[in-house]
This record gives C-alpha cells, structure tokens and sequence, in this order.
C-alpha cells in the first residue's frame, strides 16, 4: 500500500489558492493607486496604465515565488 503524502492536504490547495487570488488583487490595486498618484503628479494618462501593468507583473512574478515556495516546484 502506497503512503499518503503529508503535503497532500486539500486545505493546503485551498489556502494557496486562495492566497494567489489575494496577492494578484492587492498588486493590481496598488499598482493602480500608484499609477493614479503618478498620474495626479506628473499629469498624462499613461502613468495609470504603467502603474496598472507594473501591478500586474509584480503580482506574476510574486505568484510565481509563491507557487514554487508552496508547491514544490
């Protein structure tokens, strides 16, 4: 009979799951405020799309540590 692993909790893919959906919403909302602060500031549009895009990477690539910490990968 074949042992269960121990990091094969369902709860576990529940909290990581969960958490990757949280990371991603809180970097888009502050790359959105800072690209809307950049945007007060300095003037233009495109400093919101910067700072929404900047939001998004910074939120993949935290995911991706996340996912590699957690996962096993």
């Amino acid at each position: 009979m074949k042992r269960q692993n121990p990091n094969d909790n369902p709860w576990r893919a529940v909290a990581l799951t969960s958490a990757i959906g949280i990371d991603l919403v809180v970097c888009l909302g502050a790359g959105y405020l800072f690209g809307d602060w950049l945007t007060r500031v300095l003037g233009g549009q495109f400093w919101l799309l910067g700072g929404f895009l900047l939001g998004l990477v910074t939120g993949i690539i935290s995911i991706y540590f996340m996912i590699k910490r957690y996962g096993g990968l």
